[in-house]
């Protein structure tokens, strides 16, 4: 129970971007709407292949936009966007779907890779894992100082050119506590973890 209690805020923004924890990872499809494909680089607004964390701008599912005022111009990329996808570049920001086919627009990373761990826990007594992450003491203490002005933000988890997670920034928000949440099995936990660390 006490497990539970402390999982219970990410669970709850879990479902935000459930990810790749039913099965479906890293497995980008084509792009569709009126993108700009990104190709290889490190700026903001290309996939580094490492795992990052990006402030959300905006995302879209179906029918709800969600995020600030956003321009027509933004919304009907966003709209008109075919999940899966490749991660393309949309006025300077990085658009990628999660695997509930959701679209984010988001802005440039606050980590990228710096993972030095990823352990598995188990959630109850049922086939359902998390991980949660370790940063290098350099990137954890960026992120912390980060955090600090993002209260109420959301955050991407992005992998593998999708966004396999998210969580509201709240003021307990902390490198010791960043934690990977979704459907995953065990056999998927791990997998997902060596792909992280290895990165």
């Amino acid at each position: 129970m006490r497990l539970l209690r402390t999982l219970a805020p990410l669970l709850l923004v879990a479902s935000l971007a459930t990810a790749c924890g039913s099965g479906s990872s890293s497995t980008p499809g084509g792009a569709g709407g009126s993108t700009t494909p990104t190709s290889g680089g490190t700026t903001g607004t290309t996939a580094s292949g490492q795992l990052e964390l990006r402030p959300v701008y905006a995302r879209y599912a179906t029918g709800v936009p969600l995020g600030p005022q956003v321009p027509k111009a933004l919304l009907d990329a966003m709209s008109s966007q075919a999940c899966p996808m490749d991660p393309a570049e949309l006025q300077g920001m990085l658009m990628e779907c999660d695997a509930g086919k959701t679209v984010f627009l988001l802005k440039d990373p606050v980590v990228t890779g710096d993972v030095t761990k990823a352990h598995i826990h188990q959630i109850g007594h049922k086939n359902l894992y998390f991980l949660r992450l370790t940063l290098d003491p350099t990137a954890a203490a960026t992120l912390d100082s980060d955090a600090q002005s993002m209260v109420g933000t959301e955050l991407a988890f992005c992998f593998g050119g999708s966004v396999i997670t998210s969580v509201i920034v709240d003021p307990h928000f902390s490198a010791e506590r960043l934690t990977i949440t979704g459907s995953y099995t065990k056999a998927q936990a791990t997998k997902l973890a060596g792909q992280i660390t290895a990165s």
